[in-house]
């Protein structure tokens, strides 16, 4: 049985930098991250969330993209350039767009997006696996220094994969060959790559990522144990089931019922 980073402990300890200038999206994304039980502070532009971040340096950062006085791209790059603040996750709040254009946002160094609408439990599940991640690649950067560095390319192919199992979670369909092309490598360049990340293989990897998602969103009772598999990629309820009680040791139902 597998024993992955898939849980936030203290909660209560993480600081949420919000920067926004629409005052109502602004005071609503405060008041859902309040409700998680995180710290929350809040800056209506780049400029005023920079100095934020420098006076206390939070744990995530969510950002609009279009702002005065400085925008999301600009405050991401300030935050990126300044040795105290260069590690901090950044999730963009977009209008929806293409994939392609979210990869490219990876490569100015954010770390993921949230879509305008925003739904709770997306948000918040979003946020949670987001800092999750981090936690990961931290580790990994303990046990492997040599390996992964933040904001090299290797981070940022980590990055890019999370995102389009994002993208990707309900598509069962999905295949290792479709997620190499989507990062622009051969399958077997894409197989050294993750196994070198990750110690794991692209379907390990894509397992994983799915069961992970799975145990939050049975934790936040995020709908029927069939909506959860059909959610995070599952092509039927049993295959999920067993393959929740391989990873975990128990199964969803038990889970749910905590």
């Amino acid at each position: 049985m597998s024993n992955p980073i898939n849980e936030l402990e203290n909660i209560g300890s993480y600081d949420i930098l919000i920067v926004e200038d629409e005052l109502a999206i602004r005071m609503s994304l405060v008041d859902l991250m309040e409700i998680s039980g995180f710290q929350v502070r809040s800056a209506e532009n780049g400029l005023e969330g920079f100095r934020k971040a420098q006076e206390k340096i939070p744990d995530l950062i969510i950002s609009d993209v279009m702002m005065p006085e400085m925008d999301g791209y600009g405050f991401l790059k300030e935050i990126r350039a300044n040795k105290e603040t260069t590690l901090i996750p950044f999730i963009f709040l977009t209008a929806k767009v293409e994939l392609e254009s979210k990869l490219q946002g990876m490569e100015l160094g954010a770390d993921g997006y949230i879509t305008k609408p925003f739904e709770f439990r997306e948000l918040n599940l979003k946020v949670r696996n987001l800092l999750i991640t981090k936690q990961r690649v931290h580790q990994n950067a303990l046990t492997k220094p040599s390996l992964v560095k933040e904001h090299s390319q290797d981070t940022i192919v980590l990055k890019k994969l999370n995102l389009i199992m994002e993208e990707q979670l309900e598509n069962t369909e999905l295949t290792t060959d479709e997620l190499a092309i989507s990062l622009n490598m051969s399958l077997s360049t894409f197989t050294r790559k993750l196994k070198k990340l990750s110690n794991m293989s692209p379907n390990q990897f894509m397992k994983e990522f799915r069961l992970i998602r799975a145990k939050q969103m049975v934790e936040l009772s995020y709908g029927s144990l069939s909506e959860i598999a059909r959610k995070t990629g599952f092509s039927t309820l049993s295959y999920f089931s067993h393959s929740y009680k391989e990873f975990y040791g128990k199964s969803p139902s038990e889970d749910a019922s905590n």
